[in-house]
């Protein structure tokens, strides 16, 4: 889940923002300075009755909520700007030409005038979201490319296959067990693989559709007659969006996942076997 849908507590916000925090520690160094302990009480009092009332108070959680929202933005723009920043070759210059095209496109539809302030400000947040969904689609796709240049798909195929056939032709019960993990953790291989090629393929198609569309806005943005036309583009591509981002997720879980370590099995056996053999 994203941090900015989180519902935020709001009793620790209401102790712990800095207006409470400083009235209450004021109370509490004028009643330690004038020994008048009357004040001190009379704070804890009001203090209890903010934390039962303030919390609840919409105007508060409303403001509450906007600081998390924009909290959690800085955050996540500070993540996408390390990203960025671990992007190379043409995947660094493609997200630095989106970036130009769209502050083209935002000062484009901010001279347009059938846009209010308050829309704009929306559908411009929204093409911000495009263009960090780039750079995170763009680093996935480099690890995933940095991670199949490790690996054959068809040495794994192999290892599996010679795994399949010491389970099938051997009788030595624990031979046969260590080939049958052996083969899980090949199949377990080949799957994460092929998972990240498919990933790899959507999300190269969902970057090229991002440039095409942020392309097609910025052509389009000086002559919009309605700010539905932005909205449902905006929308569109958001969505389509969200379905390969949540395959970065995926495939930020396929690089974690942890394969047990299993003995060998094969080759090495079969030449001690031989060597048994000749002894």
């Amino acid at each position: 889940m994203d941090a900015r849908d989180d519902s935020p507590n709001f009793l620790k916000a209401a102790f712990f923002n800095v207006y409470n925090l400083s009235l209450l520690g004021g109370a509490g160094l004028a009643a330690f300075a004038t020994q008048d302990w009357l004040i001190g009480i009379g704070a804890l009092a009001l203090e209890a009755l903010w934390l039962v009332v303030g919390p609840d108070l919409k105007p508060f959680q409303r403001a509450v909520k906007q600081a998390a929202r924009e909290a959690a933005d800085k955050a996540e723009q500070a993540r996408v700007e390390g990203l960025m920043g671990q992007l190379s070759g043409r995947d660094f210059q493609r997200a630095k030409a989106l970036a130009e095209l769209r502050a083209e496109v935002e000062r484009d539809i901010g001279q347009n005038p059938s846009f209010s302030a308050v829309l704009l400000r929306t559908e411009l947040d929204k093409l911000g979201q495009l263009t960090q969904s780039f750079v995170k689609l763009a680093h996935a796709c480099q690890q995933s490319e940095a991670y199949l240049a490790t690996v054959s798909e068809k040495e794994l195929t192999r290892q599996l296959e010679a795994q399949q056939a010491l389970e099938r032709n051997h009788t030595d019960a624990a031979l046969v067990d260590l080939a049958k993990k052996n083969a899980q953790v090949l199949e377990k291989r080949l799957t994460a693989v092929r998972d990240i090629r498919v990933f790899l393929q959507r999300a190269r198609g969902q970057m090229n559709l991002i440039e095409n569309s942020v392309r097609l806005l910025r052509d389009q943005a000086l002559t919009m007659t309605s700010p539905n036309q932005l909205s449902e583009q905006l929308d569109g591509l958001l969505t389509s969006v969200d379905a390969v981002s949540q395959s970065v997720k995926d495939a930020d879980a396929l690089f974690s996942t942890s394969f047990d370590p299993v003995v060998p099995v094969g080759g090495d056996e079969r030449a001690a076997s031989d060597r048994e053999r000749v002894r």
